[in-house]
């Protein structure tokens, strides 16, 4: 066979290869990501995950001296307001990440200057929610429907976990009614 009998099928499966390329970097990290908000349980709930230990596997690669809090996310239902104390004695971070797993929004203890934030997560087209007076609020705009929101908080003395345990569990995310939208 010459070049010229080789060429449909040389295009053909570089055709096939560049789909399956494609198609694995697109639609893999959708699927994981859905799998892990599955098994997380209803959306728009915060969750506060035990101390990670050889086992855990919640988070990838979690670490022994952080404690998780994630509230997965779907604005389908609305838009969400996530609220949580933020200590300055050590680090604490919230991260928003969208349905293929991309990180659209951090936030850290040395950025925010007071001891809480209030986090209002829409999706572009929706209507604010009625706000009230936060110390600290973010307004932001998910890329996706669905995510997850992860908060990690560091344990920087073992005598401070009780307390810092109680911390993080005053954070929530919950679903609040948007402002009608006027046509």
């Amino acid at each position: 066979m010459n070049l010229r009998e080789w060429t449909p099928w040389i295009a053909a499966t570089v055709s096939v290869a560049a789909l399956v390329h494609l198609g694995t970097l697109y639609e893999l990290p959708r699927r994981i990501e859905a799998r892990v908000l599955t098994r997380m349980g209803p959306p728009n709930t915060m969750r506060f995950a035990k101390r990670p230990d050889e086992t855990s596997r919640g988070v990838v690669r979690p670490s022994p001296d952080l404690l998780y809090s994630a509230c997965p996310f779907d604005l389908s239902k609305g838009p969400l307001k996530i609220t949580a104390r933020v200590p300055h004695s050590t680090y604490w971070s919230v991260s928003a990440f969208d349905a293929a797993t991309n990180n659209f929004f951090v936030r850290d203890d040395q950025q925010i200057a007071g001891d809480s934030i209030e986090i209002i997560a829409l999706r572009p087209g929706m209507a604010l929610p009625p706000l009230d007076a936060a110390p600290v609020r973010v307004i932001l705009f998910a890329p996706t429907d669905k995510g997850l929101f992860l908060i990690r908080l560091l344990i920087n003395d073992e005598k401070n976990l009780p307390a810092l345990d109680a911390l993080r569990r005053q954070a929530s995310c919950e679903t609040v009614p948007s402002l009608p939208t006027s046509h």
